[in-house]
C-alpha cells in the first residue's frame, strides 16, 4: 500500500481529514487566548490523541470474539474510546504544572480529543483516496467535519470542564467527578452512534442539530468555568 500513497493521496487526507480537525482545534483553543498553554505540550497532546486510534484498534477483534453486536458493541467501543482518550491526556498533562486553571482540563482534552478524530478521520478516507473517489472523500470529510470531530471535541470539553468547576477542591473530589464525566461521556457518544447508525429511521440532521446546540451550551459552561474561584 506504501507504493499506493503518493503525494496527491497525501493532500487529500491532509485537507479533508486533518485540516478540518484542526479548524476545530483553534476554535476551540481561543477560549484559552488569554493564558495559553505552550505549543509544545499541545502538539505532543495532538500527537498521542491521534495514536489512541491505533493502540484501542484490538478491541474490534476482542468485540468480535464475544459476539458484541448491536446496542452492546456501541456501548462497549463508546467506553473504550473515551476512557482510552482520557487516559492518554491524564498521564501527559494532568500532572504538568502548566494545567494551572479550570478550563485547562477541558482545553487539553480538546486537544487529545481532536487527535483522535483526525487521526479517524484519516483511517476512513484512506481507502476512497487510494481509489480517487473524490466525491466519497467530501461527502464523508464533509459530515465528519460536521459531526464526529465536533462530537469528540464537545464530549472532551464536557469533560474537562465537569473536572474544571471543581479545580479548587480536594483530590478526592476530582476523581468522583472525573468519573462521573466520564460515565457522563459514554452514555452521551453511545447515544450518538446509535442514532447515527439508525441513521435511515432518525433525521441524521436533527443529530447534527443536537451537536451545535450542545456546542453553543458548551461555550457557555467554558465562561461559568471561567470565572471558578474556589
Amino acid at each position: 500500500m506504501a507504493d499506493l500513497i503518493t503525494s496527491e493521496v497525501v493532500w487529500t487526507l491532509l485537507l479533508s481529514g486533518i485540516l478540518p480537525a484542526l479548524l476545530w482545534l483553534f476554535f476551540w483553543l481561543r477560549e484559552d487566548r488569554f493564558q495559553p498553554e505552550p505549543r509544545g505540550l499541545l502538539i505532543l497532546t495532538f500527537i498521542a490523541g491521534a495514536l489512541v486510534v491505533f493502540l484501542i484498534t484490538p478491541f474490534e477483534q476482542f468485540a468480535k470474539s464475544f459476539g458484541l453486536v448491536g446496542t452492546e458493541k456501541i456501548l462497549f467501543f463508546a467506553t473504550i474510546e473515551e476512557i482510552a482518550k482520557f487516559a492518554v491526556v491524564f498521564l501527559i498533562d494532568f500532572n504538568s504544572s502548566y494545567l494551572d486553571e479550570p478550563i485547562d482540563y477541558a482545553i487539553y482534552l480538546i486537544t487529545g480529543a481532536i487527535g483522535f478524530a483526525a487521526a479517524e478521520n484519516v483511517l476512513f478516507l484512506l481507502e476512497p483516496s487510494l481509489q480517487q473517489d473524490i466525491s466519497f472523500v467530501i461527502e464523508t470529510g464533509t459530515l465528519r467535519f460536521l459531526g464526529a470531530t465536533i462530537l469528540h471535541s464537545i464530549l472532551a470539553a464536557l469533560l474537562g470542564l465537569i473536572i474544571g468547576f471543581v479545580f479548587y477542591k480536594k483530590k478526592s473530589t476530582k476523581i468522583l467527578f472525573g468519573i462521573l464525566g466520564l460515565g457522563i461521556v459514554i452514555i452521551l457518544h453511545t447515544l450518538f452512534n446509535y442514532f447515527i447508525i439508525k441513521y435511515v429511521e432518525i433525521d441524521g440532521l436533527l443529530t447534527l442539530a443536537i451537536l451545535w446546540v450542545i456546542t453553543l451550551f458548551i461555550i457557555a459552561m467554558f465562561e461559568r468555568c471561567r470565572r471558578v474561584t474556589h
